[in-house]
């Protein structure tokens, strides 16, 4: 079977590791808004943490087609295990 990429699991992974920062976490929440769309293997993914705190972390990303369009962007919340 082939695996494909998709713009969700694409940003998905980079919201985790922008959020994980050497922390062990867990997901909450992950919101998706599609833009244009787009080849998962044509983006520019950029994701940062809006804001952590002892037990939660904020954060934001999005998927840039080559011309600037964008194709995705997505929020996530994840939960600092042990916490």
């Amino acid at each position: 079977m082939t695996q494909t990429s998709s713009l969700a699991g694409v940003l998905e992974r980079a919201l985790t590791d922008a959020a994980a920062d050497g922390r062990d976490l867990t997901p909450v929440s992950l919101t998706l808004d599609y833009g244009v769309g787009g080849d998962p293997g044509q983006v520019t993914i950029a994701a940062r943490v809006d804001r952590a705190t002892r037990s939660l972390v904020f954060a934001h990303g999005e998927a840039l087609l080559p011309d600037g369009r964008r194709a995705a962007s997505a929020s996530a919340v994840f939960r600092v295990k042990g916490t």
